[in-house]
């Protein structure tokens, strides 16, 4: 298939502002794609060149991007700086650039989602020295066989900023559609998406084997399962309602969520919660895994815990410090960790998922064998409330942030925020106040002795429903002046022209981004407002963290609404 189809798809992709028509739009186009086809087609859709968990990383820095362009369309690179001062996008500036007439003296071999893919590819293997040379030298050759269209395109797919307002969910929508008859019917197609989340894989299996064929998909060593989520409550109380009986109540840590993979070859994978490979970054874990873990292969989930010199847990920001690429060496013993082992998905080829918590405990515990930098994480089974709140102070005085209470005979749900979980997590400050996960989707200039940079930020949480982000609260408080010297470099590679179309603000911010950076904040109360989108907004509000987390895994418009008004 030639790629102007699928350009000519994402400018009708990216004109379309109702969720249904977009979905509709892009059903029907997979509907009438080969197997080999619709795979490519779904990730460019999402932007990416593989599955979530591919680290598939192209390296364009913008100028090179536009020398390109340069060498592509004849037009000088004075021009082409001008042109993108002026429209503000790389994909605009190449569109106009590389505007062709339908006819040319030298006939163009068309570019074909196939040769476009296999050249990206292509692209993200160069390495070594002169790299950034070679990378130019096949996206120009990519570049001279397209039309104005579709070189808007390339280059954006290029820059990692297509951004057609397509999220997984909506992929997930639009298979059901195109494959099985309604969004309704999406259920089989959810369930494969979570425990492999690779959409372009499962397109491949809904068009060659139909629906039947995502029965047999199941969890993997090696690819990651979607990490199953917590619910909150309000009240102590609650956890009575939800989980009557006897529960296990565990230590919530402030660390890395990781899912561990030991595969039969002996190799050892890490992956966090956003599924990233953080293997390279954490050799140690490697290492204790390789020697405590007794099976030949598993997947098991456990949070990572930067240590002090006195054995108790530091800060997440510390622990973040160990995600680099350079003197990993050196951070290993500057930073010591341990990994807190808590849930078990697979065994030697068993697949344990769908097993009661209580059974899992038990395959947990037979394959750990703790030591080093690896334990089992710390819980007991209680029927009390009173006996859960004690055992959360205790967990608060040993310097962790709280206890997940879980259902003893609950299932591991792959990706679901399920009542088989529920997290209880304050902030202990005299009294306790609420903590919500929150998106940046704008900022607004400082002033002040903040002039000159961000003086606050716009913060949003995600409605599921609608898979938008509403504005919630507008954030100031607790901004150090560490964090705002940071802003730039954590925000800026975000930063939109204008309103994404996943967000909606009655609160117009000077700056717009894209839908990415989760922070933690605390906050007083919730109560009504006519300017958030939300309906709602957070009184006090006050910036704790960066999370490292996806956006859609913030807190919900669901969530707050449970919360109540105040």
């Amino acid at each position: 298939m030639e790629f102007m189809k699928v350009a000519l798809l994402f400018e009708e992709l990216e004109k379309t502002a109702s969720g249904n028509d977009l979905r509709d739009l892009l059903s029907a186009f997979l509907k009438d794609l080969s197997e080999e086809e619709i795979s490519v087609v779904v990730y460019l859709c999402l932007g990416r060149l593989g599955p979530e968990y591919d680290d598939i990383v192209l390296g364009f820095a913008e100028k090179t991007v536009l020398k390109a362009l340069s060498r592509a369309s004849g037009v000088s690179e004075k021009k082409v700086d001008s042109l993108m001062v002026t429209l503000g996008d790389a994909g605009l500036v190449a569109e106009q650039v590389l505007a062709r007439k339908l006819t040319t003296l030298v006939p163009v071999e068309s570019l074909t989602i196939h040769d476009l893919y296999a050249g990206l590819i292509k692209i993200s293997h160069v390495s070594g020295s002169r790299s950034v040379e070679a990378k130019s030298d096949i996206l120009v050759s990519l570049l001279g066989r397209c039309s104005g269209v579709e070189c808007k395109y390339v280059v954006r797919i290029a820059l990692g900023t297509i951004r057609l307002g397509i999220a997984e969910m909506t992929v997930v929508d639009s298979l059901a559609i195109a494959f099985i008859g309604s969004k309704k019917d999406k259920v089989d197609v959810e369930r494969a998406y979570m425990v492999c989340p690779d959409l372009g894989y499962i397109a491949s299996v809904l068009q060659s084997q139909g629906v039947g064929g995502l029965s047999k998909i199941t969890a993997t060593v090696g690819r990651p399962v979607k990490m199953m989520l917590a619910q909150r409550v309000t009240d102590l109380d609650q956890i009575e309602e939800k989980m009557p009986g006897s529960v296990l109540v565990e230590a919530k840590y402030d660390g890395e969520r990781v899912q561990v993979h030991k595969l039969d070859s002996g190799v050892v994978r890490l992956f966090s919660r956003q599924l990233q490979d953080i293997t390279l970054q954490f050799p140690d874990l490697v290492a204790a895994v390789s020697t405590h873990l007794k099976c030949s292969s598993c997947i098991v989930e456990g949070e990572i815990l930067a240590l002090g010199e006195n054995g108790r847990p530091l800060a997440f920001q510390t622990l973040m410090q160990r995600r680099r690429k350079n003197d990993i060496a050196d951070y290993v013993s500057k930073i010591p960790v341990v990994l807190k082992l808590f849930d078990v998905l697979l065994v030697d080829s068993v697949v344990v998922m769908g097993h009661q918590l209580v059974e899992r405990k038990k395959w947990l515990n037979a394959i750990v064998l703790p030591g080093g930098a690896m334990e089992l994480a710390t819980n007991m089974v209680m029927d009390d409330v009173y006996e859960i709140d004690t055992y959360f102070r205790s967990m608060l005085d040993a310097g962790y942030e709280g206890v997940i209470v879980k259902s003893l005979d609950g299932s591991y749900q792959a990706g679901h925020r399920g009542w088989n979980w529920i997290k209880w997590k304050k902030d202990y400050a005299g009294e306790l106040v609420d903590t919500f996960d929150v998106v940046v989707i704008g900022a607004f200039h400082g002033k002040g002795k903040r002039k000159g940079g961000y003086g606050a930020l716009l913060c949003a949480v995600y409605d599921s429903g609608s898979e938008k982000f509403l504005s919630f609260c507008k954030l100031g408080t607790g901004l150090t002046d560490t964090v705002l010297e940071g802003l730039n470099t954590v925000l800026d590679g975000n930063r939109v022209k204008e309103k994404p179309k996943n967000v909606e603000s009655g609160v117009i911010a000077d700056v717009w981004f894209s839908p990415i950076v989760v922070c933690e904040i605390s906050g007083a109360e919730i109560t009504r407002s006519p300017s958030h989108a939300s309906g709602f907004a957070l009184r006090f509000p006050r910036f704790l963290k960066f999370r490292e987390k996806k956006a859609t895994d913030a807190t919900t418009l669901v969530e707050v609404k449970e919360m109540g008004v105040k």
